[in-house]
Order: structure tokens, then sequence, then C-alpha cells
């Protein structure tokens, strides 16, 4: 190997040679060589503004007086980003970040007509202090092994210290009833816990590295049925009297209200369990009740439709796995008034994620009972760093004077982890707990607005990109794009806080100043000032303004777009329109996929004729014959004359079968103007019949579809 190759090499530099013509491999041959240099992997700071990728060892023929061309180009960036290129065409060229993620590019140069073949490079940018990487594998097991969950892979990219941090993913964990077994080693890098059913698992895991939290990351325990078991063991659990809306209640229920007899349990060894028997043994005397089925969806249950007569009602439930049987009995009070629905704990989030060590974590409370009874709140810290002494202290919430929030005083970095379970004053506890987890570390990094940007239907324009121009009564939103160098979660706030006279932005113009318009829109001509303000409720971001000038209907260059509802209400859309899904999206309700569908269009020429050109309309994933898109209305060449309108539809066929395995079909259509290409029309979407919608939507027959 050339050693000034093998020196690049080793420093992530990459050489591409492309010959550019025929001739002898020899040395003397060099000269015909075309050589695209650049470093392929850089690295940078999150708060760094711009990159420099340099060409500049690019190696070029010296055979003749011709000009490099250099073609850099962004192709990938993270989904959040707003990232983008200047002076592409430049030996160097600046590629602005704004958000932590990788950013792929390529570089091409050219020279006497040849190109070089591309160029990977690959821009990290990352944290100042990277966040740790959890680690751990979903295993399976057989029922009576014990789970050993080994989280010590784990890392933290500055080789810090970790903490290792499980608990169940969901509160409480009773998988289909299976009882929580009772976990050992929750503060260390391995996990044991012995299952006593067959069932499915979850778990969370995260480790700290003494200043950044890892994300979370959710373990799978799949526990199987012995393949040799030589004993089976019967059904466990209980038959649960319930009520159904608006009063759901336990073991009592509204005169005139449902009831609900359902069997809550397990089979140990996962055995499918079968009512065998259900009786109603006990009603009052003048009675008529009866059990019947609630659904498929419930299938060890039973209802009682209306409780009719005030009095105890009795059920009895013989249950099987298909080798053993058992009888469970429960009872049902239907009441007058009085009757005693189960507070719920709901949610419990921190009021701030993070503060800094030695302040007080608060965690509230959403709890709620349904008969707006007093209820205790019994709140315990579940989790704390280690070496901490911290305790947790209930705090009597102003406006409802009850103890709805804790709080939480940090004496070391690290993650709180409060848990409320809520009994109402009639003895009655919610059905599960709930928890909230805050974060303590030593220094705050304030956040930052890096800028603002236009939002899109999905996606949105790069910095410093703007619409061809900004007229009243568009369907127009932004979004600032915030950094936190800590990874805190932050806040922002919007406020127009300049506006021309009598201008709004909003959902509900004059309607003489936006008739029959649809969105959020400038009502007004002239310029819009926002400012917008952030925070990670410990520092604040420097207030950022977000300047819009709105041009006046007179100044109106190109065409205007707008898409029509059934009501003739319009939503003005700016230029160049863009509307492509990254996804496939269920079908709207409204929607039936057996018959063609279409959205109503118009396109008015502003200031001159304008001509369509480009016109692309097709069938995205596939080109079948059958699923082939229309759009009627424009064509290709059309003139749309200075003042005139022009009405169009964007047509999506009759789909009368399930063609894919994932159950979509895609449309697409585009088209731009002649006049001012920059101009462009590009509207995508994306049918789907997801699991449960659209039953007759079968498997498509062999040559069904062409």
């Amino acid at each position: 190997m050339n050693k000034t190759y093998g020196l690049l090499a080793t420093l992530g530099i990459s050489l591409i040679l492309t010959a550019c013509g025929g001739g002898s491999s020899n040395g003397s041959d060099a000269d015909e060589k075309l050589v695209a240099v650049t470093q392929t992997e850089r690295s940078a700071l999150l708060g760094t503004d711009v990159v420099e990728l340099s060409a500049r060892n690019s190696q070029f023929p010296s055979s003749n007086s011709s000009t490099p061309t250099y073609n850099w180009s962004l192709n990938e960036k993270p989904a959040e980003s707003a990232g983008y290129l200047t002076d592409k065409d430049k030996e160097t060229a600046k590629l602005h970040v704004d958000v932590v993620g990788e950013y792929k590019l390529q570089l091409v140069v050219g020279y006497d007509n040849e190109t070089s073949e591309p160029v990977d490079v690959v821009v990290t940018v990352r944290e100042e202090n990277e966040a740790p990487i959890a680690s751990v594998e979903d295993i399976t097991i057989e029922l009576g092994q014990q789970v050993v969950l080994d989280g010590s892979a784990s890392s933290d990219p500055e080789g810090e210290t970790l903490q290792y941090r499980w608990k169940w993913a969901f509160s409480a964990v009773k998988p289909s009833g299976v009882p929580i077994p009772e976990l050992s080693g929750t503060n260390t890098s391995i996990l044991t816990f012995t299952p006593q059913a067959v069932a499915t698992y979850n778990l969370i895991f995260f480790v700290f590295d003494g200043e950044r939290i890892s994300e979370e990351k959710e373990v799978t325990v799949t526990v199987e049925k012995p393949a040799n078991a030589e004993t089976n063991a019967g059904p466990v659990g209980e038959l649960i009297a319930t009520g159904y809306y608006p009063s759901y209640s336990i073991g009592e229920q509204e005169l005139g209200l449902r009831a609900e007899f359902n069997f809550e349990g397990y089979d140990p060894e996962g055995d499918a369990l079968q009512i065998v028997e259900v009786a109603l043994t006990e009603k009052p005397a003048e009675s008529t009740a009866e059990l019947v089925d609630i659904g498929s969806w419930k299938p060890l249950g039973k209802k009682i439709q209306k409780l009719d007569v005030v009095g105890t009602y009795r059920v009895r439930m013989t249950l099987t796995d298909g080798t053993n049987q058992i009888t469970r009995e429960a009872k049902m009070e239907a009441k007058i008034g009085n009757v005693n629905g189960q507070p719920s704990t709901r949610s419990v989030d921190a009021v701030a994620k993070s503060v800094i060590v030695g302040n007080a974590l608060i965690f509230d409370a959403s709890s709620k009972d349904p008969n707006n009874d007093e209820m205790t709140f019994m709140w315990e810290l579940v989790d704390k760093p280690d070496d901490s002494n911290a305790s947790i202290e209930p705090v009597i919430e102003s406006e409802s004077g009850e103890y709805r929030r804790a709080k939480v005083v940090t004496d070391v970095p690290g993650s709180y982890t409060a848990r409320l379970m809520v009994r109402d004053d009639r003895g009655l506890y919610a059905k599960t707990y709930s928890e909230g987890t805050g974060f303590a570390k030593i220094f705050n990094s304030a956040p930052e607005i890096r800028s603002v940007v236009w939002a899109r239907n999905w996606s949105r324009l790069a910095v410093g990109e703007d619409y061809f121009q900004i007229l009243p009564c568009m369907s127009l939103l932004h979004r600032p794009v915030l950094i936190d160098a800590d990874g805190d979660e932050v806040a922002y706030h919007e406020e127009l806080t300049s506006a021309p006279d009598g201008g709004e932005f909003t959902s509900y113009p004059d309607e003489a100043d936006c008739p029959d318009a649809r969105g959020t829109v400038f009502s007004k001509p002239g310029q819009y000032v926002f400012t917008y303000y952030a925070t990670d409720l410990i520092d604040d971001a420097p207030n950022y303004e977000f300047v819009v000038n709105v041009d006046p209907f007179e100044e109106a260059k190109g065409v205007r777009l707008r898409s029509i509802n059934s009501d003739n209400e319009s939503l003005w859309h700016p230029m160049p329109y863009e509307n492509i899904p990254p996804y496939a999206t269920d079908f709207a309700a409204s929607i039936n996929p057996f018959e063609e569908e279409y959205v109503q269009w118009s396109l008015t020429a502003a200031d001159t004729d304008y001509t369509i050109e480009n016109l692309t309309v097709k069938h995205i994933n596939g080109d079948v014959a059958t699923l082939q898109p229309r759009l009627e209305g424009l064509s290709e060449g059309l003139v749309i004359a200075k003042g005139e309108s022009i009405d169009f539809k964007t047509i999506t066929p009759a789909i009368p079968c399930v063609r894919t395995g994932d159950r979509s079909e895609g449309f697409h259509y585009s088209f731009n103007l002649k006049e001012i290409p920059e101009l462009t029309f590009t509207y995508e979407v994306w049918q789907t019949a997801s699991d449960g919608m659209f039953s007759k939507w079968e498997e498509c027959e062999p040559g069904q579809l062409d």
C-alpha cells in the first residue's frame, strides 16, 4: 500500500480512485487519475453551529487546465434536524447542524467531464457528556427456572462508573392476572426473580453515570410451559363482581345499571381457561334478571345488563384448564344511591424533571375518586441514588387541601422515584399504584432556542429557508428548534408581540379578512413578530424573536393554492407545497377503500400566466395498473391565465383487496410551474387498513389486480 494512502486511511480519510480513460497501469499513469479525498468521520459537540468539510486534498489530473468541480450533498439527518449545507459546490462546504445525531453526506469531485465515485461522510453531533447506554437482552425460560437478567454490558462513553436500576414496566404488572414476582438486585447489574406462571413479563432497565441517565430500555421475559411437565396445577384466581359505566364499583352497583362477573386469575402453565358452568344462584324475589355473555373480549365473564330490583345477586362459576376445575362465587348488591366507585391514582409527575442537588423534587398526583370521596394519599420513595439519605414528605396541595403532592429534598445526583397509592374514606383502594421519576444533578446547562422554522404537514423547512411568498389567509405554522446539552425536557411558550393594525395570527379570522378560510392564518398584511421563551425549569433560554413579513394580496406573485372541503371552506397553502407522510397511515373512518376518494384543489394565477409542467401521477409501491391514481383537471402544458382559477382533483382509486403484507397502498401527485420552477406541488397519501377495520377488505386473489 502507498504510504500516503495508509496514513490517510488510519486517520479516517477516504481516497477514491477513478480512471479517466484507458491506458497502462504503470506509475506514469498517476497523473491521469481523479482522486476524491475527504475526512469520512467527523464529530462535533451539541451547540456547534457549523462543521466545515474540506476536499482540499483531492487530486486531479494535471494533463490539462480544466477547473475542478465539487459536489457535496446532505443525504440523511436526524429526524428533528433542520440542518442544511451551504457552499455545496465549493472546495470547503459548510454543514449547519442543530441537534444530536448523525448527518450523512457524500462528496463527488469532477474534472474535465469526469467524476469520481462518491465518498460517504458521517458527521456525528454529540452531547458534551454523552448519556450512558443501557444494554440487556430479552430472554425466554421455562416455568420453574429462575430469571437472570444481565445489564453488565451497559456502558458509558466517558468510562464513568454506572449505577443500575430495574423496575416493572407497568404498575402493577399482572400479565393475565399473574402475580408479581419479587425482584432481587434492582440496584445491581444482575436482576433475578422466579415467575409463578407462564406469561410474558416486561421490565424497565436504565443506568446512571453520575451526571446523565440512559434511555430506558424495555426488557421482555417470556416464560414458557415446560416441554416435559409431569404435573398440572389448577387455575388460580377469583370471581369479581364489578359495576360498569358510568358507575365503576366493586361488589355494589346502582339499581338499573349493569353488573359484570369476571374471573380474574391465571393458569400456572398458561393453559387456556374455559367456563364449564355458570349460574345466577341468588337474586331478589321480584327480579327477572338473567346472565348473558359480555362479548368475545371478556370470554371469562358474564353480565346482568340491568339490575332490576334492590338486593343481592350471587353468581357461581366453574372453570377448567382442560385438566383441573375450580369453582368461585361473587355477589353484587344493587342499591339506590351511595354506591362506592373505586378511586384511581391516575398519574404521578415530577413538576420539574430535573433539579440541582440540594433542591426539592416536587411530585404531583392527578388522582380522582368517582364519588368525590375524601382520599388518603400514601406516598413512598421507592428508589433513590446509591448513598442517598433522602426521604419523601407529603405536601398539602393548596387548591384541594389534600396531600396530592410530595417532595424529596435531593442530596446526591441521580434519579428519585416516588410511588403513590390512594384509598377512599370507605376503605376502597385504587386498582394500581402510580410512579413518577425526577432527576438531580450537580450542574445544569441552560437550554437554547437555536432557531424557529416553518412547520409542514410531515416535516419542516430548513433554517433560513422560506416559502416563496406569504400572503394573508395562508395556513402557516412554525415551531422552535430547541436544544439542551443535558438532555432535559424543555418547555416553551410562543407570544405574538407585534402585529400590524388589526392583524392577528388566528384560527378564527374575521370573515371580512379571510372568507371561508380554515387553518391558523395571518389575517392582514404587514410585519408580525413572535417572541419565544424556553426553560428547563432550572435555567431559562435567551428569548428569541421570529419575524414574519406578510405581503398584501395586490403584490401576490406566482399562484395561490387552496384545498376545498365539502363545506366549500378553503385551506390556503404556501408554495412550494409538500405533503409527504414518512409512513403509512390508517384509513380515516370516513374513507371507504372500495370506492374512489378525492381531494378538491384550486390554483389561481396571481400576476401573469403560468404553465403546468413535469406533471407526475403514480402508484408508489408497485405501480399496479388497476391502482393508478388520477389527477383530474390538470394536464401537462396547461396554461392558467392571469387572474383565472383552475380546479383539480387528486383521486385515489378503489382498493378492492389487500395486496401487500403491510396492508398499505401509496399514491403520488406532483408538478411545478414552468415560469417559476421552484414553485412545486407534491402530495402523497397512504391508505392502510388497520387490524379490526374493514373486515371485508380481504386478501387479493391471484390475478384480481393487474
